[in-house]
Formats: C-alpha cells, sequence, structure tokens
C-alpha cells in the first residue's frame, strides 16, 4: 500500500529519534574539566605601580606557554587568570581579596609588592581557607608583621623572597667599604609593616657592626615635607642614608635635600632603586644609589617554567617592551612558576587543601633561585638568594645596575666596586 506524505515524515521523524537514543549510548558524554582559577592581587594604580610594570608582559609569557590549559595527574585543565587592582592600598587589597574568593571562587591566589599588599591579601586567604603565594614582602614583615607564631606558622599562606636579617647584612657590607664614611646611618622608616618591623629588627644588628643610627622616629605615609628629618641628619652628621618608602615620598625626601645642600656619601632608598623607572628621574643624582638586588641578569638560574635563563628572561622583556628590565622581573616570572608548578603536582584538584599541600611541599628551580617552603628560615617561608647594586651610568640604558657585594650569595657574580655618590661631579 502507498505510504501517504504524512506517514513517510512520521516514519522519518521516529527513525530520527531512535538513531539521537542510539547514538546517546554508544557515545556517552565525557565530563570536560572544569576551568582553574587564579587570582591575582597587584598594585596596578597608586604608588607602588612599578612593582607592577613587568607583570603584564609575564602574564602573556603564561599564556604563551601553557595555551590556556594545564596538564594535571594526566588531564589537560583549561585555567583562567584573574588580576585585581590593589591601588596599592591594604584596604583594597583585603576587599579585592574577598571578591576573588566569595564572587569568582578562586582556587589559588598570587600576590605581590611590598607587606602592604601582600599581608592583607594572606590575611584575608588565611581566614577563607584559600591557598596563597607571594613574594616581594620581606620575610619577617610579612611572617612578624601578620602575628606568626614560629611553633604553629600559618595553613593556608606562603611567602619567598630575602629576610630582614639578610637586607641589612647585604647593606652593611655595602655601606662598610663606602670610601670615607664616618659610619653615621640615618634611617626613614615609615609607621607601615615594614618601618616598624625593620625599626624593631635591625638597630642591633647594625649598631653590633659599629654603626650609629641616626633615626627621627616613625612617620605617617604619604608625607610631603621631610625637612625635620633632614635637619636631624645634618646636626647629628649622617652620611649614610637609609630609606624604606614608596617612591612620591622619596622624591619629596630628596629634593628637600637637594634644597638643604645635604649630600651624603651613601644613598639606599628601598622601594625607589630597585626600579629602573625609580631612579632614572633623578638623572646624576641617581648615580651611585645603592640598593639590595633580589634579581638580575646576571644571576646564575633558570626558570623551571620556560626554560630561560635570567639574562635571557630580561633579553626577551625588553625585546619586547622596549623598556629596561628590573628586579622585579624574576619575581614576576617566579611567582607564576610557582603557582603553576603547585597546580601540576595537586593529587585532588576538588579540594582547596590538596592544592594548599601542594604548595606546601614545593621544592622548584625559579629563576630567581631555589623556592622550598620546607627550608624557612621561619615556617611558610623561602629565602631567595640576595646581593648588592649600584646604579651607574650605562651603556644601553640611562643608569644601569652594578653588582658590588655578593658575600651573601657567591654564586651571583660581582661587576664593580662599591663607590661613593658623586652628584654630578
Amino acid at each position: 500500500m502507498p505510504f501517504s506524505r504524512r506517514t513517510l515524515l512520521k516514519g522519518l521523524a521516529a527513525g530520527a529519534a531512535a538513531g539521537a537514543a542510539t547514538s546517546s549510548l554508544a557515545f556517552p558524554a565525557i565530563a570536560v574539566p572544569r576551568t582553574l582559577k587564579i587570582g591575582v592581587v597587584a598594585p596596578r594604580t597608586g604608588p607602588l605601580t612599578l612593582f607592577s610594570e613587568e607583570l603584564p608582559f609575564v602574564l602573556d609569557q603564561v599564556k604563551k606557554t601553557f595555551h590556556g590549559q594545564i596538564k594535571i595527574n594526566g588531564s589537560n585543565h583549561p585555567f583562567e587568570v584573574i588580576p585585581k587592582d590593589s591601588q596599592s592600598n591594604p584596604n583594597r587589597a583585603s576587599e579585592v581579596t574577598l571578591d576573588l574568593i566569595l564572587k569568582d571562587k578562586v582556587d589559588l591566589v598570587c600576590t605581590f609588592a611590598t607587606p602592604e599588599t601582600v599581608n592583607p591579601v594572606s590575611d584575608q586567604c588565611e581566614l577563607n581557607g584559600v591557598p596563597c603565594v607571594s613574594n616581594d614582602a620581606p620575610l619577617e614583615s610579612w611572617f612578624f608583621g601578620r602575628h606568626g607564631d614560629p611553633k604553629k606558622g600559618f595553613q593556608w599562606t606562603y611567602n619567598f623572597f630575602f629576610s630582614g636579617n639578610e637586607v641589612i647584612h647585604c647593606y652593611l657590607a655595602i655601606w662598610a667599604r663606602v670610601p670615607g664614611n664616618n659610619k653615621k646611618l640615618g634611617v626613614l622608616w615609615a609607621n607601615d609593616d615594614d618601618g616598624n618591623t625593620f625599626a624593631k629588627v635591625m638597630p642591633p644588628v647594625i649598631t653590633g657592626k659599629g654603626f650609629t643610627i641616626v633615626d627621627p622616629g616613625r612617620f605617617d605615609l604619604p608625607a610631603s615635607n621631610f625637612n625635620a628629618q633632614i635637619s636631624t641628619f645634618k646636626t647629628e652628621g649622617a652620611e649614610l642614608i637609609f630609606s624604606v618608602i614608596p617612591g612620591p615620598d622619596f622624591t619629596a625626601f630628596w629634593n628637600g635635600a637637594a634644597q638643604q645642600g645635604f649630600k651624603p656619601l651613601a644613598v639606599s632608598p628601598g622601594k625607589v632603586a630597585e626600579f629602573p623607572q625609580g631612579v632614572y628621574p633623578y638623572g646624576d643624582r641617581a648615580v651611585n644609589f645603592s640598593i639590595e638586588t633580589w634579581w638580575s641578569r646576571f644571576h646564575p638560574f633558570s626558570s623551571g617554567m620556560t626554560g630561560q635563563t635570567s639574562g635571557e628572561l630580561a633579553d626577551s622583556y625588553e625585546k619586547a617592551t622596549s623598556r629596561q628590565a628590573s628586579m622585579a622581573l624574576g619575581f614576576r616570572h617566579s611567582l607564576f612558576g610557582v603557582a603553576f608548578d603547585v597546580l601540576k603536582r595537586t593529587q585532588d584538584l576538588g579540594k582547596r587543601a590538596s592544592i594548599r599541600d601542594a604548595l606546601r611541599d614545593t621544592d622548584y628551580k625559579s629563576v630567581v633561585g631555589p623556592v622550598n617552603f620546607r627550608k624557612g628560615p621561619f615556617p611558610n617561608t623561602s629565602l631567595t638568594p640576595l646581593v648588592g647594586g649600584q646604579w651607574r651610568k650605562g651603556r644601553k640604558w640611562p643608569l644601569e645596575l652594578v653588582i658590588v657585594d655578593n658575600s651573601l650569595a657567591p654564586e651571583i657574580p660581582v661587576g664593580g666596586p662599591v663607590e661613593a655618590m658623586t652628584y654630578g661631579s
């Protein structure tokens, strides 16, 4: 009997449905691994902006290296990096971290750029049970600034950088060799985490090496006038200056020093001289600024993430951006190197505690040196190598950093002797 058009269409529809059912049985749906989320809290604006200069370049490196996915336990997992701007404000850093935890539901938080950023971020992660890895915060400022107990440590938060004890020995080695100085050290330590910690732990070490400290006392930031401090330095005969204040505040101090004819033999401006862009504005008045040097193109380490040597990393940054690499580049790069190494070793991505355990067990070869959180010197910390440097007139760039002391890390080569400030003479 001939089929009508309606009968034919019904038959085709039924056949299609049956085929679909058969297909679903023969080819079961495969669960797609969930996207891992990495939160990044950084000062993209405000007085600490220089610490974030290399962040876009390193995030582009991450993108090119992993192509948006990371292999964990034999499976490829997509990932997303979610950056947040702390605006160089501790309260804002805490707020955006809470957003990352509660709204974005990140698996891991990365942060950097002084205790004013790192400490509030770490505190939020500790409080909410989220793994956090950080650098660019001196170990004492990070650990004791957060009221850490050496007998207990923290559960969720880890930091790698130099220690305050290490940095002061680095500076002492430089200051002791500045020609003709009287060993009187003027300090600018603000009423913040770094300043208060340094004022507590550094004086016994400094005076124990025969130096006299000229300390005008704590002061609040931001500060626009340092006339009182400069007057104290001149009256007391301080010939060496050690400051740990952001760039705009140091500019106010250094301009005031010029106006009052104050010309110390050595100036070590922390939070400023770590960066080429931090010293360029001072021109010849920055020649022979001395600074603790966390990383440079001369450091004999390679990246576990990209395989680049320190020199190759610096060259690639300068070629890509036409900007001079700072020591922060190595730490931006190593921060993500550690983060991805942690994720690769995580046994159960569904449990934050498993990510935390992988972070705790880190033993990673980074471009800034080995990172191992079981070695301390405090719980949850890893000490990275430190040398002393001075800024000199450069060949490729207006000012270039020269390693002048390697007593704490002999494996890093010295490039020149310690010299006194010249003031363009």
